[in-house]
């Protein structure tokens, strides 16, 4: 397990994901028997460490806590759901196809068998979870349930393989400087 990894399961499990990035770790501990087991072993952590803690009044609300207004879709079943039926996807200036799924900071995306999207990095977190088939990216080979997490400053340039379409469900964080331009 590697440390990004173990970071972003643990601030899953604490619930300090919102909106698209919360819905990804939901998808990826549906689809994933990792993901089960580590959100699980994470929460069993943070329950023993709240036990040992002393009295204190309680926390506030957490910062990143789900906003029901930027979510359209609200479990990872809705998601799954979503991902089955016929989505409308549009083609991106890349040949990439996209799909909304009314959630702000997430998307599906789509790759033809041998599609690739252009190499590019990242200037926030992008978290990818594979719904049905495979990809690559250069650091690795990605199948259903699969969480690949694109920190800012890594390049990546995802590929389908295999000879099936390959769909994901892909969550970021807001980039304040896009902002500006709502």
């Amino acid at each position: 397990m590697n440390e990004s990894y173990a970071s972003f399961m643990m601030d899953h499990a604490a619930g300090n994901h919102a909106g698209a990035l919360a819905l990804a770790g939901d998808l990826h501990m549906l689809l994933s028997q990792e993901g089960a087991e580590s959100a699980w072993l994470w929460s069993v952590i943070g329950g023993a460490l709240l036990d040992q803690a002393p009295d204190a009044a309680p926390a506030a609300p957490r910062k990143g806590a789900r906003r029901k207004a930027d979510m359209a879709v609200e479990s990872a079943s809705e998601l799954l759901a979503m991902a089955d039926n016929s989505l409308n996807w549009k083609r991106g200036i890349s040949g990439i196809s996209y799909a909304n799924c009314g959630t702000r900071g997430a998307k599906f995306m789509k790759l033809q068998p041998g599609q690739s999207a252009p190499a590019h990095g990242h200037g926030s977190l992008e978290a990818t979870v594979v719904i049905q088939g495979q990809f690559s990216d250069g650091h690795g080979v990605y199948k259903r349930g699969d969480l690949v997490l694109g920190e800012p400053g890594i390049r990546h340039k995802p590929a389908a393989a295999g000879d099936e379409v390959c769909i994901c469900f892909v969550a970021e964080t807001s980039n304040p400087l896009w902002n500006l331009f709502r």
